[in-house]
């Protein structure tokens, strides 16, 4: 593969954009700015202040978003938790706040994320995968014979929708039981404490306390069923857990112990693991999505 010179990669969050240029295929140190939620010409004029801040000439510019991204017009049809971007062509917008045009590839966050996996993380001999990001909500996507699988409306691996406990909750799917955010909530009420207060992370270091693992138990419990629903309906190799709690060495147990509670799981035992890649799988990602996507097609 023909690698372009420079390509500057960001990942789009909530509260902040990560942005890390890759040179003839490595990555730098990435850098952070606050997302700018006031207004979409604030959001454009961060990006470009930063494509307009590196070094010589850039390339391209590959973005990891959140939400339902149509690629083959570059649009984002929802934008997660940036409803001011929703159905907005965020490269040709981008590209007004430019001195010169420049090529620009759009592509869902959790993609980003498998197709980082699959080109250099723990997916990269594998054909068929599913990647379950954990974070706020639910993230997903699937990589079927090879190639990330986007659905026909953008919205394939989109697993948090999923409804799981229709007799107790209704119409509330799996973003309300398995979430980092619902782990909080349900701590919190549990010990009675501000919600704002409890750190996720520091709960899985903690589970020689009985009580704080019977929350984290209960939790593991809704993604495990979570994971099992997912298997059976697609049959992957493996099963990929991303999102910064992925990180923590106490998770993969505890999930694979809640599967071993579910008596049918024996009859799939698919391998559950951990994304390599974490903190730069959006960036990772996008930088590879816009070289297949963008470059060798040029070439092409």
């Amino acid at each position: 593969m023909v690698e372009t010179s420079r390509v500057l990669a960001f990942d789009v969050g909530l509260h902040f954009i990560r942005y890390s240029l890759f040179e003839d295929g490595k990555q730098g140190l990435p850098g952070t700015i606050p997302t700018p939620v006031d207004s979409t010409e604030s959001f454009y004029r961060a990006l470009a202040d930063v494509v307009k801040s590196q070094d010589g000439p850039i390339d391209g510019v590959a973005v990891s978003f959140p939400g339902f991204v149509d690629t083959a017009r570059q649009r984002a049809v929802t934008a997660g938790p940036l409803p001011l971007l929703y159905r907005h062509a965020i490269g040709d917008e981008l590209n007004n706040y430019l001195d010169e045009p420049l090529p620009v590839w759009l592509e869902n966050d959790a993609n980003c994320a498998a197709i980082a996996e699959k080109r250099s993380g723990n997916a990269k001999k594998l054909q068929d995968f599913v990647l379950i990001a954990i974070d706020t909500g639910i993230g997903g996507a699937m990589f079927v014979d090879g190639r990330i699988h986007r659905g026909r409306d953008w919205r394939a691996g989109e697993f948090g929708m999923m409804m799981i406990n229709y007799d107790t909750g209704g119409f509330s799917n799996l973003h309300d039981y398995a979430s980092m955010s619902k782990l909080k909530q349900m701590y919190a009420d549990e010990f009675d404490v501000p919600e704002e207060s409890v750190v996720p992370s520091s709960l899985f270091r903690r589970l020689d306390e009985p009580d704080v693992r019977a929350v984290v138990e209960r939790w593991a419990d809704y993604l495990a069923v979570g994971i099992f629903n997912i298997v059976a309906a697609t049959d992957p190799e493996c099963v990929l857990l991303g999102g910064a709690i992925s990180r923590e060495v106490t998770l993969l147990p505890l999930v694979r112990e809640a599967l071993g509670r579910i008596p049918n799981w024996k009859d799939f035992r698919t391998p559950v693991k951990r994304c390599r890649h974490s903190g730069n799988a959006g960036l990772i990602g996008a930088y590879h999505a816009f070289m297949d996507e963008v470059t060798n097609a040029n070439e092409a």
